[in-house]
């Protein structure tokens, strides 16, 4: 008798390279993890935080309704919120993937864990096909470190650090999740968050992976099996009585994820035993490609490279004309998004017009690197950056939405007529190629 659960994580949707699209790239593996379910059979899928990269187009909202629906297909799936979700975009997809609200009990197939508060807390029970057993899930979305909502009874906790107060939460899921369990019980937890000792592959946010934000792997709860999302490098969490995966992200998103092989994880659940793992790889996607080197020595690999995206580094003896020309002539299925031009003793870069923007520094990392001249150090210089990193986060109140989602929630919900009710008609009646019109 087993359970299985396939766990799948940080999309990332509507992540660029640069001022690049990857629109194919996502719907090319999105239909590759949907495929993989069908072939696996499982009971229960998990994704475990930042469907999305930010604030979504609605292409990307369609795309992960279109997503989600056809793994609800195959079986139930529960949604955790990451640090880049926003809860208004996931409560309308809620709203969308349940029928405008007209599906209940049963018939929802995609549940979403979109903040933690104690009265909110996702508890689920999904039976398994193979024999008497359960799965029960306990649902932990990210924890902002600067807005941490949750209520907690001791008046002391909210003077406790971070890792103490998540340990708190963490150990308030697993009381719910463990309440009168029963021997054919299994149990899984599904969390957003950083653990200590696991791998970054630094394409995650600088600030969200700094160690006073860091989870104990002590701490977590004892369960059958633990689905983490946060970190895109493909891993396991070594903590024994814990087995517990990062997924990782589908697709190399950054430059720092070149050696990743992205991946779902397939599980086996049985009580008593540790659980079967498998990673079923993911092959869509374009590769992410670092080159170096003169350029007749790029030139000798460059029938390797192919169709992927190429930042190069180029030794020369003196600044070369055409530069970008000649990488690209040598590179024509590539896309190269970055060129430094490295020469003896100089320090300086030459960047290829279309990609300057791309490779100036970002305002958080000259950020971080004025503020501790000005005397901002330490753990307070990480609270600074969570809060400036979470600013950049929220939507601007002055700006208008890029598209429905918000105001048709808000308009469905005060009952109020769905004037734009075409466009969540197109995200419910998506049908299998997701060949509509697309604005």
């Amino acid at each position: 008798m087993t359970g299985r659960v396939l766990h799948t994580s940080d999309w990332h949707l509507g992540r660029q390279i640069g001022r690049h699209r990857r629109d194919a790239e996502f719907d090319a593996v999105l239909a590759e993890i949907v495929e993989i379910a069908a072939d696996f059979g499982p009971d229960l899928i998990v994704h475990s935080g930042d469907l999305f990269d930010g604030r979504p187009g609605f292409d990307d909202v369609h795309r992960a309704a279109h997503a989600l629906r056809r793994l609800g297909d195959t079986a139930p799936v529960v949604v955790v919120a990451g640090n880049h979700d926003t809860p208004n975009v996931l409560r309308f997809l809620d709203y969308v993937l349940t029928d405008m609200g007209n599906r209940a009990g049963d018939e929802v197939r995609v549940r979403f864990a979109t903040e933690a508060r104690p009265d909110g807390l996702l508890i689920a029970e999904y039976p398994a096909a193979r024999g008497d057993l359960t799965l029960r899930i306990g649902a932990l979305p990210y924890l902002h470190p600067n807005r941490f909502a949750y209520d907690f009874a001791e008046p002391g906790a909210a003077t406790a650090t971070y890792a103490e107060r998540v340990r708190a939460v963490q150990a308030d899921v697993y009381r719910r999740l463990a309440a009168d369990r029963g021997p054919a019980d299994l149990l899984l937890f599904a969390a957003h968050l950083f653990v200590e000792g696991a791998t970054p592959s630094y394409s995650e946010r600088p600030v969200s992976i700094d160690a006073d934000y860091a989870v104990a792997a002590d701490d977590l709860p004892g369960v059958d099996y633990g689905a983490l999302g946060h970190i895109h490098k493909p891993q396991s969490v070594d903590r024994a009585g814990f087995p517990a995966r990062y997924a990782g992200s589908p697709l190399q998103l950054d430059f720092g994820e070149t050696r990743d092989t992205k991946s779902v994880v397939l599980a086996e659940i049985a009580p008593g035993r540790a659980p079967l793992i498998e990673l079923a790889p993911l092959k869509s996607g374009r590769r992410l490609v670092h080159l170096t080197g003169r350029l007749e020595e790029i030139a000798q690999g460059a029938e390797r490279v192919g169709d992927a995206w190429v930042k190069a580094v180029v030794d020369v003896d003196a600044p070369a004309a055409f530069l970008a020309e000649a990488l690209a002539k040598l590179l024509p299925q590539a896309t190269i998004v970055g060129i430094e031009e490295r020469i003896p003793g100089a320090a300086g870069q030459v960047l290829d017009r279309t990609a300057a923007t791309a490779e100036l520094p970002g305002v958080e990392d000259l950020l971080r690197e004025y503020l501790p001249g000005r005397g901002t150090t330490g753990r307070a210089l990480g609270h600074v950056m969570a809060t400036f990193s979470d600013l950049q986060a929220e939507p601007d109140p002055a700006e208008p939405a890029p598209c429905c989602e918000e105001t048709l929630l808000t308009a469905a919900i005060a009952g109020e007529s769905l004037d734009g009710v075409d466009r969540a008609g197109l995200l419910i009646g998506a049908d299998a190629t997701g060949t509509e019109e697309r604005r």
